[in-house]
């Protein structure tokens, strides 16, 4: 039996981490295959970038959509196609002759499976938990700053030994075991799966009474193809033929209930009109504006200020290790009693802008460290706490909808923030 803050619940906190270690490690060292996509099609920053935006930018955009799917078919079928998704663009990268290719194939259709991978993740964990819900977080999404770490001199040595194109097929045989960590993804509670289903096929069935009480009668949970169905007609036409026409009726009606069903459901745009909701949205917009232009071109500017490649690529690793010390630590601290969990998170948004502004001021390698390690260490609190607080602020029968909806918006920002990062990079404004 599963139970809550404990049991199978740590099994898939493991299982989490793994899966949040495979999908950051390769999202967030995304920076060093930028310097050889610039190398390769010679295009500028800003445009080169849009690839580096694209993937995130989808990832988060697509929430709603993928919240829906996890509500309707579970976590575990979600992350597994997802994973298969994210490899196979990976694999059509490995042919990409121009950044439009890649914009589809790594942005789009790699972005997409990210995004079932990542938010099933999230509310799987935190349905399994209550009083441990932010060390779990913590500890789960720590697995992203392990990824980081572990990944960037991984995949530096992989470009010099096989090329890009060859470090791509490699990362989709990575992404391909989050399979086997989705597998781990069981729903809280065991038949629930069925219950739901069969609520379902009711409802939709006093949907369908209501219809049209002349043309058919749905007796409990009957399909009318069903040979066991039993329909009741009002007509005087011949019965074979009356019910047929009837079947081909019903069958048009369910299925365009179901649809909208379906979307009244899993998609509560009304969460708009939330004030706090609303509020959390914007600063959630202007903190993922700037949260990847570190990742994507803190390498090409150490390599600029004449770092070699391998010391540029340890930057991101000195962000992964702060980065995972950082989420466990304050998801510790955010369940203690009497710990502000709102003003933690506010803390550290401030400090993470703090040391962007302050980021230009010097090009020597310990300065540059430093802020890699101040900044990976304090936006560690915005991954592990975003959930944690929308929990706090809205209650957790509305995390599936509240994440999905809040990762949309993040998407849009960042699909704006390494393009506009690029182009101020061009204009000396970096």
């Amino acid at each position: 039996m599963n139970r809550i803050d404990g049991g199978f619940g740590w099994v898939i906190v493991c299982s989490a981490f793994m899966t949040l270690m495979l999908v950051d490690g390769v999202l967030f060292t995304l920076g060093i295959l930028y310097i050889e996509f610039l190398d390769e099609f010679k295009e500028g920053k800003g445009k080169t970038a849009w690839i580096t935006s694209l993937i995130p930018g989808t990832m988060l955009t697509v929430g709603p959509i993928t919240g829906a799917l996890t509500n309707r078919f579970g976590c575990r079928l979600v992350c597994i196609i997802g994973a298969l998704l994210s490899a196979t663009g990976f694999v059509l990268s490995c042919f990409a002759n121009s950044v439009y290719h890649l914009y589809c194939s790594l942005g789009i259709i790699t972005g997409l499976g990210f995004g079932g991978i990542f938010l099933s993740t999230l509310v799987c964990v935190g349905h399994h938990f209550e009083k441990r819900r932010s060390f779990a977080m913590g500890i789960s999404l720590s697995g992203s700053g392990v990824g980081i770490f572990v990944f960037a001199p991984v995949v530096r040595i992989l470009i010099e030994e096989y090329g890009w194109r060859g470090t791509l097929l490699i990362e989709a045989g990575f992404i391909l075991n989050i399979i086997v960590c989705g597998a781990f993804f069981r729903p809280m509670q065991k038949q629930s799966g069925r219950t739901t289903e069969k609520s379902e096929t009711k409802e939709e069935a006093i949907d369908l009474l209501r219809c049209d009480d002349n043309l058919i009668y749905i007796k409990e949970n009957c399909i009318p193809s069903d040979k066991n169905c039993t329909i009741e007609e009002n007509a005087s036409q011949d019965d074979d033929v009356h019910a047929s026409k009837q079947e081909i009726i019903t069958q048009t009606k369910s299925t365009k209930n179901t649809t909208l069903s379906f979307f009244s459901r899993h998609f509560d745009f009304g969460l708009l009109t939330n004030p706090i909701f609303t509020i959390f949205v914007v600063s959630n917009c202007c903190t993922c504006l700037g949260f990847n232009a570190p990742y994507v071109y803190l390498p090409d500017r150490a390599e600029d200020k004449g770092m070699n490649k391998l010391d540029s690529a340890f930057l991101l690793s000195v962000i992964g290790i702060s980065n995972t010390f950082g989420r466990i630590l304050f998801g510790w601290i955010a369940d203690r009693k009497g710990v502000n969990r709102l003003l933690l998170y506010g803390t550290s948004l401030v400090i993470c802008g703090t040391v962007n502004v302050m980021n230009p001021l010097n090009d020597s390698k310990i300065y540059l460290m430093i802020y890699a390690s101040v900044y990976g260490m304090f936006i560690g609190v915005f991954v592990s706490l975003n959930a944690v607080i929308l929990v706090d602020l809205l209650g957790l029968e509305r995390l599936n909808k509240a994440l999905g909806l809040l990762m949309m918006f993040q998407g849009i920002a960042t699909f704006i923030g390494p393009p506009l990062c690029g182009k101020s990079y061009v204009c000396n404004l970096y």
